[in-house]
């Protein structure tokens, strides 16, 4: 997609899509079909602005993706003044990681700043301190990832190509702010992510191989479907529906009568949600600090189906909000993850 920025909002100029298997586990799925999905991607965008294309920001999901927390601090010898310089050194110099053979530092922001007298703010510069801490959070992608599409894209003509987070960009995007740690879980088709937003950083970032694409082949197993008509009942699918076994979900498409049990249908979507929610659980669990927090639910994997709230919830214990695109009620609306791109793409420029 092509962005730019009028005032205080993104706006999209061109937008482009293609269809591909995806990744899971960490891997592309059909890594022999990347040369053409991007060329496609890259020659159709081309058209749409009617201008080369020479910078290129490209979204890591959280699959290719981990997250590193350090609390780094610094001593003046007396009252000073912060700067942008003092900020950067700070991050600069503890780019310092075990593994990062593997692992390229993408992106780093603050989950809080503290001042002398444990004054906390995210907004240290112009401030007097004898003293500077940072909770500090940095995000890490894959260096086989970054190589491997810096390689499709400049073989395309791009020059420019930077790489910036995916769950980060969503998290900050979120549409109302907050100044307690919150979570944004977004369900995709076959992989999900599980991150905590705390300040202007992430504190925690997970992800698992799992998403509505498991629903569809649940459908598909249990009803004797293929899996194109296990997505159009998918889609029809309304949680909260008290049903007999004579009632039916029903879908016309080119001529075909695909028809569901309504209760079989339902059981079965309520039994791969309870699973995803029961992981989501058990990411969430890992830290004390994380309990009772409120949960994000974004993507288009399991959020249009009316009733999983409820489900996450009753499963996890957890309280779930819309999490969908402001002033969006398309089916697109769950799709956060592109307008955050866009908003870190271009506070990033």
């Amino acid at each position: 997609m092509a962005v730019t920025r009028f005032g205080k909002q993104t706006r999209l100029i061109a937008e482009v899509e293609e269809l591909y298997d995806g990744f899971m586990d960490g891997e592309f799925l059909t890594p022999n079909k990347l040369d053409n999905v991007f060329a496609d991607l890259f020659n159709n965008l081309i058209s749409r602005v009617r201008r080369p294309v020479r910078s290129v920001f490209v979204g890591v999901p959280a699959e290719f993706s981990k997250c590193v927390c350090k609390r780094i601090s610094r001593k003046f010898v007396a009252l000073h003044k912060v700067t942008d310089a003092d900020i950067l050194d700070l991050y600069t110099s503890n780019m310092d990681f075990s593994d990062s053979s593997a692992y390229s530092v993408i992106n780093y922001s603050p989950m809080q700043y503290v001042l002398d007298d444990n004054v906390k703010t995210l907004s240290p510069v112009g401030k007097k301190t004898t003293s500077l801490v940072v909770d500090a959070s940095y995000i890490l992608a894959k260096k086989s990832f970054i190589n491997l599409i810096t390689e499709k894209l400049t073989n395309l003509g791009a020059e420019n190509v930077e790489f910036i987070s995916a769950p980060l960009g969503q998290a900050i995007s979120l549409p109302e702010t907050t100044n307690k740690p919150v979570a944004i879980v977004d369900v995709g088709h076959i992989t999900s992510s599980v991150c905590v937003l705390k300040g202007e950083g992430l504190a925690m970032l997970s992800s698992f191989s799992m998403g509505g694409g498991h629903i569809s082949s649940d459908i598909m197993q249990v009803l004797g479907l293929n899996f194109k008509d296990a997505e159009l009942i998918k889609r029809k699918v309304i949680l909260t529906i008290e049903s007999n076994k004579n009632e039916y979900y029903e879908v016309c498409f080119k001529g075909n009568l695909i028809k569901a049990p309504i209760n079989i249908t339902n059981q079965i979507v309520k039994s791969r949600i309870e699973i995803i929610a029961k992981i989501i659980g058990e990411i969430l669990s890992i830290d004390e600090v994380f309990k009772g927090i409120d949960v994000y639910l974004t993507g288009d994997g399991i959020a249009n189906f009316k009733g999983v709230k409820n489900i996450i919830k009753e499963v996890a214990n957890l309280n779930v909000i819309d999490y969908k695109n402001p002033f969006d009620n398309t089916k697109s609306k769950y799709q956060t993850s592109k307008t955050g791109l866009a908003n870190l793409a271009l506070v990033a420029k």
